[in-house]
């Protein structure tokens, strides 16, 4: 009775089929590619996220440029006459000869002391003049009067190229961006601001 009992176990037992293997096989394949997809994915969004921040802190670097700006505009007053001398508000003055209202580069302004510049390296930091086909983000601001000779909007946006790579053709930021760059290309920012004549 015995011997019986072993030989049946023994009868039992038998390895995997090549089906079975197969069938693991693409069962592993399609988790795999699953998981590979979902990565990418992980990989796109913290890269977006991490550019994001940066051209945050890029966007409030330059609305503080301009508030900074602003103190060297002088609005009418007892002590000043009646006329504005906003001209020496270098980049208030440049946006509004700029035709108010629509987005400039500006690019006059590199190599001032501290540098000013209108493109950024992938850490935020201003480039040189001779680093502009390298950048990774680019600025352009935009001013249009609210009161008349008193109070000025102004509008920073920050562009930088879509996808892993960022990939973009080189010296892509430039004037030439125009008013509306296409979405399908650029990531933006907008941070907006109001201004006025220092009273003193």
């Amino acid at each position: 009775m015995v011997a019986i009992e072993r030989s049946a176990f023994t009868g039992a037992a038998r390895g995997y089929t090549a089906v079975e293997v197969l069938m693991a096989m693409t069962v592993m394949a399609i988790g795999a590619a699953g998981v590979m997809s979902m990565q990418k994915a992980s990989v796109q969004g913290n890269l977006d996220a991490r550019k994001a921040d940066v051209a945050n802190s890029i966007a409030r670097t330059w609305v503080e440029r301009i508030q900074r700006d602003a103190m060297q505009w002088t609005a009418p007053g007892p002590t000043t006459g009646t006329v504005s001398n906003i001209a020496t508000a270098a980049i208030l003055a440049n946006a509004i000869a700029g035709g108010g209202g629509n987005w400039v580069f500006p690019n006059q302004y590199i190599g001032n002391n501290p540098p000013f510049s209108p493109a950024f390296d992938i850490l935020g930091r201003d480039l040189a003049t001779a680093d502009l086909g390298k950048a990774v983000f680019c600025v352009n601001i935009r001013v249009t009067w609210l009161t008349a000779n008193e109070l000025l909007r102004a509008d920073v946006r920050v562009l930088w190229p879509r996808g892993i790579t960022g990939a973009a053709p080189n010296g892509w930021c430039t004037a030439s961006l125009g008013n509306r760059p296409s979405p399908l290309t650029y990531h933006s920012i907008y941070v907006t601001t109001a201004v006025r004549g220092n009273p003193q």
